[in-house]
């Protein structure tokens, strides 16, 4: 038995209640609790919808915080998801072109000249490297609409995979840089790196975003 746009909507504003954060688990224990709701009236269940929701998450639901709990697990298990398929993601496109061409850029980096205009340009590069997979995913993420204090899952775990290497660009040049120059330790100072270090930096910078950008498109059920 459905029930009426004045019950959902009373049940939304209940569900704010519990203050879940991500709006998938938001929108995935509100359809549950209907259905389970729906089910009850359908068995007979006239009850007023305040007296058949209280049941209904108590049977479900039951315990302290049990809304919070799950919200916690829900999240643990994404990001063990998440993980993981960025992982197997890195193992598939560190292949053996990819390794051979990894060979042949370190090899070429013992040919470069060590010097500030080879540091500048290794960097411009590592920081396009960086810049890619975040400028791809934003463009592939649609608007997800989202209720008041609420955050997309998919958008935020997604979306910080692919930052991953900007932020660590970010914070390596200016904060580790800065810090060497001041403390005037040469060797973490990154115009000194040799050029060879910036072509293995170069290679995982590469995998990496491709990986996180093949994720994008595995958790929006893209062509991969």
């Amino acid at each position: 038995m459905k029930l009426n746009a004045d019950e959902i909507a009373w049940i939304g504003k209940r569900m704010e209640t519990y203050h879940i954060i991500y709006q998938e688990i938001h929108d995935e224990l509100t359809d549950h609790i209907i259905t389970a709701i729906e089910t009850a009236r359908a068995n007979g269940d006239q009850r007023a919808i305040e007296t058949v929701f209280e049941d209904v998450v108590a049977a479900h639901f039951p315990g302290e915080k049990a809304m919070q709990k799950i919200q916690f697990k829900y999240v643990v298990a994404y990001n063990r998801k998440i993980r993981k398929t960025m992982w197997e993601n890195m193992k598939y496109y560190f292949n053996l072109p990819v390794i051979l061409a990894t060979i042949i850029l370190i090899i070429s980096g013992f040919y470069l000249p060590r010097g500030i205009a080879t540091a500048f340009v290794m960097m411009l590069l590592l920081i396009i490297a960086a810049a890619i997979p975040q400028f791809y995913v934003m463009r592939k993420l649609p608007k997800i609409k989202l209720g008041k204090r609420k955050m997309s899952l998919i958008r935020s775990f997604v979306t910080s995979r692919s930052s991953n290497l900007m932020l660590i660009s970010t914070f390596w040049i200016s904060v580790v840089g800065f810090w060497a120059r001041q403390e005037h330790i040469d060797s973490l100072n990154p115009k000194n790196y040799h050029p060879v270090v910036f072509m293995v930096l170069l290679s995982f910078f590469i995998v990496y975003g491709l990986s996180s950008m093949r994720l994008c498109r595995q958790e929006l059920k893209l062509e991969v």
